[in-house]
């Protein structure tokens, strides 16, 4: 049994292919936590997830953060993080427009072509259903044959009867509406 421990680390860095806000809305799903508690984990500096763990334990937390699209880091405990790789992918989110080398203001946005795929990027495996068993009859077969139908529940309906044409079948409250709130002391502001 192996006695070596490791160290979790998250940096905020993103899958290709996956949106930071599903990132970090999957993550708070993750760890059972609000939104706003995920934040600090998207700061750019190394935050601890787990620290000395084995290696199936980190291995799982590695597995699941990837499946969300988090990239995490992952040392043998008590040693430094190695130096975060530069991104190239897209500056970070300012919610304004960077300048391009002409002067004029840029936009980190980019417009897709019309049917692209917007949401998470999650792995869909078909389903293999098997169908050897079935097959499609003519036009017109019986498909079932000698259907048993139920017989019809017999209703006594003798004892009703029907009002005459406007008469009222339902008496009014006789209970008069309730008094209307005292509202002249409240003020809007």
């Amino acid at each position: 049994m192996s006695t070596d421990r490791y160290d979790i680390y998250f940096r905020g860095e993103i899958l290709d292919g996956y949106f930071e806000d599903f990132v970090k809305a999957d993550m708070a799903r993750l760890f059972k936590t609000e939104e706003h508690r995920i934040e600090p984990f998207f700061s750019g500096q190394p935050q601890p997830i787990k620290l000395k763990v084995d290696k199936a334990t980190a291995a799982k937390y590695q597995k699941a953060l990837k499946d969300i699209g988090a990239k995490p880091v992952i040392v043998p405990a008590g040693q430094p993080l190695p130096e975060p790789q530069a991104q190239t992918t897209s500056a970070p989110e300012t919610g304004a427009a960077s300048p391009s080398p002409s002067g004029e203001p840029s936009s980190d946005w980019t417009i897709l072509p019309p049917g692209s795929d917007i949401g998470e990027h999650r792995d869909i495996q078909p389903v293999a259903v098997d169908t050897s068993g079935f097959s499609i009859a003519e036009v017109g077969v019986t498909l079932v044959e000698n259907a048993e139908q139920p017989e019809p529940v017999r209703v006594d309906i003798s004892s009703l009867s029907m009002g005459e044409v406007g008469e009222t079948l339902v008496e009014e409250d006789k209970n008069p509406p309730p008094p209307a709130p005292d509202t002249s002391h409240l003020k809007l502001e």
